[in-house]
């Protein structure tokens, strides 16, 4: 029997394994269903665990709740929204949001919230936004500075692709909100008479924080196998996120309003303190 061998490959020299791993497509695609109950039951424990403190102000995904003057207005749209986004896709509302929660997307946003949660609790509230905030401001989370209610800055997260954690994407979207004076969060806090309240908040500093795909199944592993304590898969990921926040606060342009630089620079100062 003749014998075939593999193509390119030549009689009696050494074959580099590495030639014929398989491609990048073959690689372990992530599992939702795998982590989806460790993600919620999360969630739903730090919104207990803020709410204890601060009574009624997160709902048990973590998503600060839409209540004041304008909250019906603000539910509407959003809900109206949420079908327009379902029939764009021709899809229900029950499989569209089924869908959501397993979107890569989602676990980068939910499993994010999770990391900075073990490390900022002490001294932030670490809020998922609104559905309002989310669908219309641009923003996914924001940090409240318990000592003095003051909304620090928001977050948009971005999922790269195999060895790319796609920050290019959102860097010139957020460049824009800063350029325009920051942020504006509707359903964001204050303080008032030693009280923490819901209160729009404007000009609040707007970062990214990006992952690759090898990092979201390093931190989704992580918090599956130990929500609570601080490993070292999360060390390493959450010191690279403040090197990529130091490196946006340092990109601001010259003509960025000052004191809008200035919360920037607090901001991450307050954040970079856990790690000192």
């Amino acid at each position: 029997m003749s014998i075939e061998y593999l193509p390119g490959a030549e009689i009696g020299a050494k074959i580099n394994v590495d030639t014929w791993k398989k491609p990048e497509k073959f690689k372990k695609e992530l599992e939702p269903n795998a982590y989806l109950p460790g993600l919620r039951e999360a969630l739903s424990k730090m919104a207990a665990e803020t709410n204890r403190n601060f009574r009624g102000f997160l709902d048990t995904d973590n998503r600060i709740i839409i209540r004041g003057k304008d909250a019906w207005d603000d539910k509407t749209l959003a809900l109206a929204q949420e079908q327009a986004f379902c029939r764009e896709i021709n899809k229900s509302k029950e499989t569209w949001q089924h869908d959501v929660e397993k979107n890569p997307a989602n676990l980068t946003e939910v499993a994010l919230t999770v990391l900075l949660y073990k490390f900022l609790k002490k001294d932030f509230i670490v809020a998922r936004s609104s559905s309002y905030d989310d669908y219309n401001n641009g923003i996914d989370q924001v940090l409240v500075y318990k000592p003095t209610g003051e909304v620090v800055c928001g977050f948009d997260e971005v999922i790269g692709n195999h060895g790319d954690d796609g920050g290019t994407k959102k860097s010139a979207k957020l460049e824009k909100i800063m350029s325009k004076g920051g942020a504006t969060v509707k359903y964001g806090a204050t303080m008032l008479d030693g009280k923490l309240v819901r209160d729009e908040v404007k000009n609040v500093p707007a970062f990214y924080m990006a992952l690759s795909k090898e990092e979201l199944n390093e931190l989704l592993e992580s918090i599956k196998n130990n929500a609570i304590d601080i490993n070292e898969i999360d060390k390493k990921i959450f010191t690279k996120l403040i090197s990529s926040l130091a490196e946006q606060s340092a990109s601001l342009s010259s003509t960025a309003d000052p004191e809008l630089q200035m919360k920037a620079k607090l901001a991450l100062a307050r954040m970079k303190a856990v790690l000192d």
